[in-house]
């Protein structure tokens, strides 16, 4: 049995990501390709034609017969197109899959080449909400047992209304070219090469379109049964961080390693029957982080919010990052201190190993840090049990654009995978992140470092202030001899925002929620969707969603 990442080397992952690929079993864009081979996202999200409007209650009795029975014949009528169009849409996938949809290239010396898009890691994934199943009327035992729509910004516990709703379906595409993939979403000119190629008859190219074998893109293949209702387009920065300087989804479970990622990701027979076993559930969410905030603080304000060292990526506490000699290294691009680097990393990385139980890391993470609210990674607790493991599979895109005021606006393309919605990434929002009370003192009380910490930022409890309103000595050290100012702190801790925890650390209010303008840091939610992806049926990629229409 593995246990550990290390056990897995780089070339078994390779090897089982390639099984993967060649099962044809698991949509890819998920555990396949990698996605640091995928620099560019594009989200398509959907919605189905309207369906037909309820039969009236006021239509007569002597009636409803045929009313009810015209009706029928409508959604029987949507239901079918539904299914060719999906059909169509996923036959253009498949055509890419296999390399028979190729894309013009410029090779080194001018001139246009056809090569495959699978030069460019490119993958298609499809992914369906409630809406779909709902609209089209598809009986439970089709449909997948944990699908929902996505709640309200009060369902999990965010503080703006959401400006982004719940859609039938979702698109996305992954590449190494943000071209590739807009030429897949809207490419209706075949190239001359292309057409003298095409050695079918006209007979037999108008047998193929109807059935969907030549739609050239997206924009082509959802005519007339579903309709475009946003997209959202994210990229990676070349050195691996985020716009807030920090290396992004360290800690998450590894494509290809086995059973730790399968546990995290894919369903089983047990969850969903043998139909829809080695499919997932996409969480899909627009955010935007303030970043004129997030400049205001100094790097080590901005390393307590995350939880790790700016530089090296590491969590705060490792002894490297204050390692002078090495960090120098590391700039000046020394290849001993790059390697120990990626071995610390890749120590780090497994989000299953507990660290938070040693002392270095104890109280130099903060616990209102994003990583620990995040991934508490099952602290021991003084009662001797652990904070339950709740872990997802995230592939997050920065995004940057203007919005409609002109602003400019940036921020991430949140995409996550689970076997189950409600009990991983729901949890871990509204229980851990938007959880202004986790983990002290929710789940335990507070450590004496850091009671030393809240005190040093000028946070106290009633009982602790009681305990030493008398004691002049204690006030002096704590800067509260004044007597005006006891008051006013008196005062302020009536508010519960200031004896809590706190929220996710770049969400506010928390122990270092706080800036000197009065101001909270705060990432905005759009809001989003949940959607399924089911399995690819019979190997056949271009089959993927009939598996819902089949009686």
């Amino acid at each position: 049995m593995l246990t550990s990442y290390s056990l897995f080397d780089h070339d078994r992952r390779n090897k089982r990501l390639q099984q993967l690929h060649n099962e044809k079993r698991r949509q890819s864009g998920i555990e396949f390709p990698k996605p640091g081979n995928q620099q560019h996202l594009l989200v398509i999200r959907l919605d189905l034609a309207s369906p037909p409007p309820a039969t009236p209650r006021s239509v007569p009795s002597s009636h409803f017969s045929a009313a009810h029975s015209s009706l029928g014949k409508t959604k029987d009528a949507l239901r079918s197109e539904v299914q060719r169009g999906l059909k169509r849409l996923c036959t253009l996938f498949e055509q890419i899959d296999i390399g028979k949809k190729k894309i013009d290239k410029l090779d080194k010396d001018g001139k246009l080449i056809r090569v495959p898009l699978s030069d460019f890691e490119f993958s298609a994934t499809i992914g369906f909400g409630i809406g779909f199943f709902d609209k089209l009327s598809v009986p439970d035992d089709k449909r997948p047992k944990k699908i929902k729509s996505i709640p309200d910004h009060f369902g999990l516990g965010d503080v703006t209304p959401y400006s982004l709703a719940q859609t039938d379906l979702i698109i996305q595409l992954g590449s190494s070219s943000d071209i590739v993939n807009r030429w897949v979403f809207e490419n209706k000119l075949e190239s001359q090469k292309e057409k003298h190629d095409d050695d079918r008859s006209k007979l037999n190219k108008n047998k193929d379109k109807q059935e969907g074998v030549d739609s050239p893109d997206i924009v082509t293949a959802i005519g007339g049964w579903a309709t475009i209702t946003d997209i959202h387009t994210g990229f990676q920065r070349i050195d691996g961080r985020n716009l807030m300087g920090f290396n992004d989804g360290l800690s998450n479970p590894r494509p290809g390693s086995g059973y730790k990622f399968d546990n995290v990701v894919w369903t089983t027979d047990k969850d969903e029957g043998p139909i829809l076993k080695d499919g997932t559930y996409l969480v899909f969410q627009k955010i935007e982080h303030d970043l004129d905030q997030w400049r205001g603080l100094s790097s080590e304000e901005q390393e307590e919010w995350v939880g790790r060292n700016k530089v090296t990526g590491l969590l705060l506490g490792t002894p490297e990052n204050e390692d002078k000699k090495f960090i120098e290294a590391l700039k000046n691009d020394d290849q001993k201190a790059k390697e120990k680097l990626r071995k610390l990393l890749n120590d780090q990385s497994d989000p299953e190993r507990p660290f938070y139980d040693s002392e270095e890391f104890k109280n130099n993470v903060p616990a209102w840090s994003h990583v620990r609210k995040a991934n508490p990674r099952q602290e021991k607790l003084p009662n001797g049990k652990r904070i339950e493991k709740k872990l997802i599979f995230r592939r997050g895109y920065i995004f940057s654009e203007t919005s409609l005021n002109n602003r400019a606006i940036s921020g991430l393309l949140f995409v996550s995978f689970q076997r189950d919605i409600e009990n991983s990434f729901e949890f871990i929002k509204k229980n851990w992140l938007n959880n202004k009370n986790f983990p002290a003192e929710e789940q335990r009380p507070f450590t004496k470092h850091e009671l030393s910490e809240r005190h040093s930022q000028g946070r106290f409890s009633l009982r602790e202030l009681a305990q030493i309103r008398f004691d002049l000595s204690k006030k002096q050290l704590l800067g509260l001899d004044d007597e005006y100012v006891l008051m006013d702190k008196l005062e302020e801790i009536k508010d519960r925002d200031t004896q809590n925890t706190g929220k996710e650390g770049l969400a506010g209010p928390s122990e270092l929620g706080v800036i000197p303008t009065g101001e909270f840091l705060t990432i905005v939610p759009f809001g989003g969707g949940y959607y399924f992806i089911p399995p690819i049926p019979n190997r056949s990629i271009a089959n993927i969603g009939q598996q819902f229409f089949e009686k």
